[in-house]
């Protein structure tokens, strides 16, 4: 996966005094209402894994060197001794860097990888932490293949993306046990998926290894002792990145190109009776499910090396009619949990930042957030952001706040920043109150709202 090259930290910290001294950066504010519900997951400053209430005043670092000591049996010695031992809580903090937090549906665990540097070679970990217990376990490792993604599956198994210096990705399927051989469920490059509510199917979005590079959309079935391809959606060139089915499990909806005519296709949950709702401009394209499971938020980027897109449209499925949400060029969009509000990013012409702002799907009034600096892993999720629609939310159970990691600014600098202070995450309510910010951060999402 790449980096969009604007609007970064990377990016925007560039020698300009004369940009940094007009430049007045936010660092926090008291001065906010009722605090949203919800957990928050996030990568620290320190390349730490870290969890919190939205008030955050004692974050929970669950990948960090065990302050206590550890209290242990040793008959050889003496019945029960103190070690300095560090407890079960995950590889030492001393040369890796742990990534993509991510909360199980129910709540109770968080996923992540782990990247540990040393002399003679590299390693790469996926873990498990139990909340509840304040353990975790290690999923996965491997001497070779990096941790590119985490899914979680609604029967709780972990799934995840591996990438090959080949530049091949394997999806992966495991058990949440320690030692249990995982499953190498399908390759391909690029690799999109989502897994259905129903146990043992995922919707696949590939372009295959074989000589004949082949692109396709497909139905696989898993059972303990087989995996199948049992029915393709589409073949040939498809302008988007992932398949999704509907919340509420009903429909499935992926893009076709027929024709050279692309369309955002909804058919049932077993792929059946496909329906074209929107005829989609050329360009590529991107949609998100609304959490009622009636509507769709979709857009297009023109040009291909520059993921920005033409604004945003709201398709009733229903109905097949389309309304505009926003024509501002924006670089990613997500639904509330309540799908009332799409928050989304904004790309001001010719700035050196993004931009947050909200529109309520049923008056279309948009509202302004701010404009901000965001990290480079902030702008990876940005990249996939549909694909990150379907394991990861930036918005609180209860809608009323949503959260991203970066440098908040006040004001609108025409040049590139000569100095910027720690990435934050920020709590941003979306009734206009002053966010806040709660931690240094590079990368933070919410809990699944219930």
């Amino acid at each position: 996966m790449t980096l969009p090259a604007v609007r970064s930290l990377c990016a925007c910290l560039q020698t300009s005094t004369a940009a940094a001294l007009i430049l007045i950066f936010a660092l926090g504010s008291n001065a906010h209402g009722a605090e949203p519900a919800g957990m928050i997951a996030y990568v620290g400053t320190d390349s730490n894994i870290y969890y919190c209430d939205t008030k955050c005043a004692q974050p929970k670092c669950i990948t960090c060197k065990a302050a206590a000591m550890h209290v242990r049996r040793d008959d050889a010695v003496r019945p029960v001794m103190l070690t300095d031992d560090t407890p079960d809580s995950g590889p030492a903090a001393g040369g890796t860097d742990y990534g993509w937090p991510t909360i199980s549906p129910d709540g109770k665990r968080i996923a992540y990888s782990a990247e540990t540097h040393k002399q003679a070679e590299d390693s790469y970990a996926v873990w498990v932490y139990d909340l509840a217990r304040s353990q975790a376990m290690l999923i996965f490792e491997s001497r070779s293949e990096n941790i590119v993604y985490i899914v979680w599956t609604p029967d709780g198994h972990l799934s995840f993306l591996l990438g090959e210096e080949s530049r091949r990705l394997s999806l992966v399927l495991a058990e949440v046990k320690e030692s249990t051989p995982v499953r190498i469920v399908t390759t391909g490059m690029p690799l999109y998926f989502d897994w259905s509510p129903q146990p043992g199917e995922v919707a696949l979005h590939t372009l295959a290894l074989d000589p004949d590079r082949t692109e396709q959309v497909s139905l696989m079935r898993l059972t303990p002792t087989s995996q199948n391809i049992i029915k393709v959606l589409s073949t040939g060139r498809t302008p988007f990145k992932t398949p999704a089915w509907s919340p509420d499990g009903k429909h499935l909806a992926y893009v076709e190109n027929y024709h050279a005519e692309s369309n955002i296709v909804v058919a049932d949950a077993d792929a059946s009776h496909p329906r074209s709702v929107v005829s989609l401009p050329v360009g590529e394209n991107s949609f998100v499910w609304a959490p009622d499971s009636e509507h769709l938020a979709y857009a297009t980027a023109i040009t291909p090396q520059d993921p920005t897109y033409s604004g945003i449209k709201l398709v009733d499925i229903a109905t097949a009619n389309s309304k505009w949400l926003t024509k501002d060029a924006v670089a990613a969009f997500f639904f509330a949990p309540d799908s009332r509000h799409v928050a989304f990013i904004g790309v001001p012409e010719e700035k050196p930042y993004y931009s947050w702002s909200v529109v309520d799907v049923k008056t279309g009034a948009q509202k302004a957030l701010g404009n901000f600096l965001a990290t480079p892993d902030e702008s990876t999720a940005y990249r996939y952001f549909d694909q990150l629609a379907v394991s990861h939310t930036i918005w609180a159970p209860d809608s009323s706040a949503f959260v991203y990691a970066g440098v908040k600014l006040e004001g609108a600098p025409d040049k590139a920043l000569g100095f910027a202070p720690s990435p934050s995450a920020w709590i941003v309510p979306i009734d206009g109150s002053a966010p806040h910010a709660i931690s240094n951060a590079v990368l933070a999402f919410f809990s699944p709202a219930k």
